[in-house]
């Protein structure tokens, strides 16, 4: 009995260096180990699909909250085409007229060609120029926005001409923070419920091993053994199935990541590519010191609720 209390290590007999209950002989460890694994790989996937999430909504927000679209259509109020001249000649008005606004960093129009660029996955890359009126559009950056500089700019642009449009991107930036909030939301539930599977899933299996080998444990208690004891060598089990399972499901999700970050980088300047930055990448590389501290303290608490259970 004295065994018992002066051994220090963590579950381990000082004389045999190894565990007093049979536990790496059960055939269940190797379920456990995949079971966490997977647990671990889904939790990285939802992780992951919420810091792009992030990224993309960063980059699109940062691209629209500071910025404006004037459109001069390509036809008048009177419905009279405008020719190219035209529209050259008004976009340069709205330029001269935009120019003392303070609040205002650059405002460029953009060429036929760059519109047609615009417009072409919408209607083919074989449109031409000469083939239909296209508007004129300039693209105006400011380093402030507020609703009085807004409505000075609308007074002072449509003073030009009534029919000029201008977009502030206020339904597009709305629409883009309500999905990404809603996909964001979901991803972080299903991180949620992948955590309290994990937590079931564990303490099933630590509720199956003290099952199966409760003669064992038992006669530790009749020998002299702390419920402590007994818990410590449970816990060290379910400590080394879950790292090595959360080893296995982190080096899973880094190859599909990398795969998914080779595939989808791109030069589009509307979609970023599909890359994590760095505090994302440390965030993710702890999620196995996470997922093992929760098998470590689902581990305790679950020993000690069935051995408080036991006779």
């Amino acid at each position: 009995m004295s065994r018992f209390r002066k051994n220090k290590r963590l579950g381990i007999a000082d004389s045999k260096g190894r565990y007093d209950l049979p536990l790496n002989k059960s055939a269940g460890s190797n379920f456990m180990i995949v079971l966490v694994a997977l647990m671990t790989f889904l939790a990285m996937m939802a992780l992951s699909a919420t810091f792009l999430l992030n990224s993309v909504t960063h980059h699109w927000s940062s691209g629209l909250e500071n910025s404006l679209t004037i459109e001069i259509p390509a036809s008048d109020a009177e419905g009279k085409l405008r020719t190219q001249d035209d529209i050259a000649a008004l976009s340069k008005r709205v330029q001269d007229t935009l120019q003392p606004f303070a609040e205002i960093n650059s405002a460029t129009a953009l060429s036929q060609e760059e519109i047609q660029e615009l417009v072409s996955p919408w209607l083919g890359e074989d449109l031409s120029i000469g083939d239909m009126p296209l508007p004129g559009l300039i693209s105006v950056e400011l380093n402030s926005r507020n609703p009085e500089n807004l409505k000075s700019i609308t007074d002072a642009v449509t003073a030009i001409a009534k029919d000029i449009k201008i977009d502030t991107h206020e339904t597009w930036l709305n629409d883009i923070l309500r999905l990404a909030g809603t996909l964001k939301i979901s991803a972080s539930f299903v991180t949620l419920i992948i955590g309290l599977t994990t937590i079931t899933a564990i303490a099933g299996a630590i509720r199956s091993r003290m099952a199966e080998h409760r003669d064992d444990i038992e006669l530790l208690h009749l020998m002299g053994a702390s419920d402590m004891y007994i818990t410590k060598q449970l816990q060290r089990h379910a400590l080394i199935l879950t790292i090595k399972g959360s080893i296995f499901g982190l080096g899973a999700g880094l190859a599909i990541i990398g795969l998914m970050s080779l595939l989808g980088s791109s030069d589009n300047p509307v979609m970023p590519g599909l890359s994590l930055s760095i505090p994302n990448t440390v965030g993710l590389l702890l999620l196995p010191i996470a997922i093992s501290f929760i098998g470590w303290i689902t581990a305790r608490f679950t020993v000690l609720r069935v051995l408080g259970q036991m006779p």
